[in-house]
């Protein structure tokens, strides 16, 4: 029993055995199998070498593209020496108010500049904020190549990396230079970058301590600051123009010319060209031996001292676009415009009166020398005192002097009594220990008579320049009639006297330090929105509007001057108008559209008020419309042209202009009949010149003779051919009405070359025949 037992126990352990061993030969299968099948679909199964020479390359040619781009572009160092210059200015403020005593005009100077340097410090910091995300977008893009799988497998696999290894070590070694160029770029870039950051704070705090110093010496000006004249001076209160101020000074004047030197470079060209115009016009009126006639209409600066007489106008202007700029430019500018009017005065001006303007002269550079004091001694401000007796003195004595035909003269005059006022109370102020604002009115007024003489003088050459080109017009249009220059010269003259009022009051308030503070209010007055119901508007908007409508009309109304059309009809030649009143619509219509542009009304106000006009059109201004068409039909259709010679509506003569609403039209009497456009086209026109100034004459002429007929008839055409009046090309014809025994009558055409010769042709040849057949013996009835 216990053999069969133990039997049994064998053979179920063997069984037990072979299963075991069975199932783990399975699950020794089975993790194999399962490797496989994940294999399938791995990137390292489907890696080929087709594959890892695609990724090398793409990899490599994006290193070579971060590499390009990584290194920094030549508009970088040139914004980066723009950053240095803004650097210099922003120091040069810092410096100025912490060593130099500034007076007003310097503190506004240095507000000027600093606001130019945050400006370009804002721009600056902008462009390097770009540049440095686009190198750390190119870092970024470098990081995301070593992300990339197949190329990682790659380096694992050692059998593949023997194959490509030429292509792995220039690919290690571009990436360690890309990234060594990328980080030195961002290192540059971040550098820049924190400079223009902390100028710009800089900038911010010397800023508001700038405007703490202008409200504290605006405050401050009519404030006591030296002893009065009568009490005894103290010990060191002479102060010497001083080493530090004028060095400030002339850093601010180097500074200045730096940043400026865009508008003057404009202001040269402009003056440039304004020289060769005048010189181009006398030299083609000296040619024509016109420049007498010229004198004669009242130009004379510009045919005696041309050059004199353009820089006058460039240094005449200057101020009005340096309204900023360091006390010594403006003085600069100045004295070059004292040197033209020198020359232009030495000519011009009786010798007394030209002794007054030297005197003047001298006084500028007195005042321009002590304005540079800041606290004058006891016998430099009794000196200060002299100086504006003597400006007082000269002034009232110049003013008397004054020649009649002057421009501006009634305006000058008032400013020499405003420049008497000025020298009397600098005199009070200097006496009462006011030093600033003495020295500021005893400056300002000589600095204003000087602007207004030169403004003057600028009048007068731009109206001798409109002149002088409508003479060279004429006379290179074969129009050699005078006309009267008169209306033409106060047609310019009052916009010219507008725009010098204003360009002096300008300067003038600059002088005295007080245009910013107009400016500021007159910008705050027309900028401010204003609401009319949903409208809104600013008052500045609507001047802008108005000032540009006036442009357009007053250059409409005027551009035929530049082209020698003075609006008289007694020469030849005047057919051009017509196309003047084609420039004339378009610089209306440009004119509106810039008006409305510029002005910011907004587009749909603009057309209900067009749709309004339409109403209004419709109901009550149907002819001034149709008159307007009619007037452009005119222009292009061209039926008639000025200086045509028609038959309208009863009416005979030349056509003297066409204009957008009516022609005028000039009859053989003299006068002028003005018809409204569609009226024009609304009838028949009967015009002798459209297509030729020709005109057949007719007249009939008996003759007693016992001449042959052929023979007669020859003798007549070739006597009407001899008159220089006379259309040659076509032939004379003479036809034979009656005979009656040796009386013939004779019926005779012929052409005249010119319509308005007519009736001066038909004399001519009447006598020309009567004088031929007489000699003959034939009798002429």
């Amino acid at each position: 029993m216990i053999s069969i037992h133990r039997c049994k126990t064998l053979v179920l352990l063997i069984v037990l055995l072979t299963n075991t061993t069975l199932l783990l030969a399975q699950s020794g299968k089975r993790p194999h199998r399962e490797r496989g099948n994940y294999t399938v679909f791995s990137d390292s199964a489907s890696a080929t070498s087709a594959e890892y020479m695609l990724h090398l390359e793409e990899a490599i040619q994006k290193l070579d593209s971060i590499q390009n781009e990584s290194s920094l572009r030549p508009d970088v160092f040139v914004n980066r020496d723009a950053l240095k210059a803004s650097d210099s200015i922003v120091h040069f403020v810092d410096q100025s108010l912490q060593k130099y005593s500034l007076n007003l005009r310097s503190l506004e100077l240095l507000k000027v500049l600093l606001s130019d340097a945050q400006r370009d410090l804002r721009r600056h910091y902008a462009f390097f904020q770009k540049s440095y995300k686009d190198l750390d977008a190119l870092r970024n893009e470098l990081r995301a190549l070593r992300r990339d799988t197949t190329l990682r497998q790659l380096f694992r696999d050692t059998v593949a990396r023997k194959a490509f290894r030429p292509q792995l070590l220039a690919l290690r070694s571009g990436r360690r230079q890309t990234d060594s160029l990328l980080t030195l770029s961002l290192s540059t870039v971040n550098t820049i970058k924190a400079q223009a950051s902390a100028n710009s704070i800089l900038s911010t705090q010397l800023m508001g301590r700038l405007n703490t110093k202008l409200s504290s010496a605006g405050k401050e000006v009519l404030q006591k600051e030296l002893p009065y004249l009568w009490e005894l001076p103290g010990e060191g209160q002479a102060d010497s123009p001083g080493l530090d101020n004028f060095k400030g000074e002339q850093k601010a004047l180097y500074l200045y010319f730096r940043h400026s030197a865009g508008i003057r470079y404009l202001r040269w060209i402009f003056g440039i060209a304004f020289l060769w115009w005048v010189l181009r016009n006398v030299r083609v009126l000296r040619r024509h031996r016109w420049i007498d006639n010229v004198a004669r209409d009242g130009v004379i600066y510009l045919v005696a001292q041309p050059i004199a007489s353009a820089f006058a106008v460039i240094f005449s202007i200057a101020p009005l676009f340096d309204l900023d700029a360091p006390a010594g430019y403006m003085q600069l500018v100045l004295v070059f415009l004292m040197i033209s009017l020198t020359f232009i005065f030495y000519k011009q001006w009786r010798r007394r009166l030209f002794y007054f303007w030297l005197a003047f002269i001298a006084l500028f550079f007195c005042f321009a020398l002590f304005d540079r004091i800041a606290v004058p001694a006891f016998w430099q401000r009794c000196l200060i005192l002299l100086l504006n007796t003597a400006g007082a003195v000269v002034a009232f004595r110049f003013r008397k002097l004054l020649p009649e035909g002057m421009q501006l003269r009634r305006f000058i005059r008032a400013v020499l009594a405003l420049q008497v006022g000025m020298h009397v109370l600098a005199i009070l102020f200097q006496v009462y220990g006011r030093g600033t604002i003495s020295q500021m009115l005893g400056t300002a007024s000589i600095y204003s008579i000087t602007q207004v003489l030169g403004l003057s003088v600028l009048v007068r050459v731009l109206v001798e320049a409109v002149l002088l080109q409508i003479h060279t017009s004429r006379i290179k249009n074969k129009l050699e009639s005078t006309f009267e220059s008169a209306p033409i010269v106060q047609n310019f003259r009052r916009p010219l006297l507008a725009v010098a009022l204003l360009m002096w009051f300008i300067v003038f308030a600059t002088n005295l330090n007080m245009y910013n503070s107009i400016y500021e209010g007159m910008a705050d007055l027309l900028s401010t929105p204003r609401t009319i119901g949903q409208t809104s508007f600013t008052f500045g908007s609507i001047l802008l509007f108005m000032i540009i409508i006036w442009l357009a009309h007053f250059f409409q109304r005027y551009v035929g001057y530049f082209f020698g059309d003075v609006g008289d009809d007694e020469s030849e030649g005047l057919a051009q108008r017509s196309k003047l009143l084609v420039t004339r619509l378009v610089l209306l219509a440009v004119g509106y559209l810039l008006a409305v542009a510029a002005s910011g009304l907004p587009i749909d106000k603009v057309t209900i008020v067009l749709g309004a006009l339409g109403v209004g059109i419709g109901l009550g201004l149907q002819n001034i419309v149709n008159n307007f068409v009619s007037g452009i039909i005119l222009i292009f259709d061209r039926p008639l042209k000025v200086g045509d010679s028609i038959e309208l509506g009863g009416h005979a003569g030349r056509v003297k202009e066409i204009g957008i609403r009516s022609s005028t039209l000039t009859t053989i009497d003299g006068a002028d009949v003005i018809i409204p456009n569609g009226d024009v086209l609304s009838q028949h026109i009967v015009n002798w010149t459209h297509a030729n100034p020709y005109k057949r004459i007719d007249f009939s002429l008996d003759v007693e003779t016992t001449e042959d007929k052929d023979k007669l008839v020859e003798l007549i055409k070739d006597t009407i051919q001899t008159s220089d009046l006379v259309l040659q090309k076509r032939e004379p014809v003479v036809l034979l009405e009656t005979i009656k025994g040796d009386n013939v009558s004779l019926k005779i055409y012929f052409w005249c070359e010119d319509f308005y010769k007519s009736d001066a042709a038909k004399s001519e040849v009447w006598y020309k025949l009567y004088q031929e057949l007489k000699s003959r013996g034939m009798k002429v009835s």
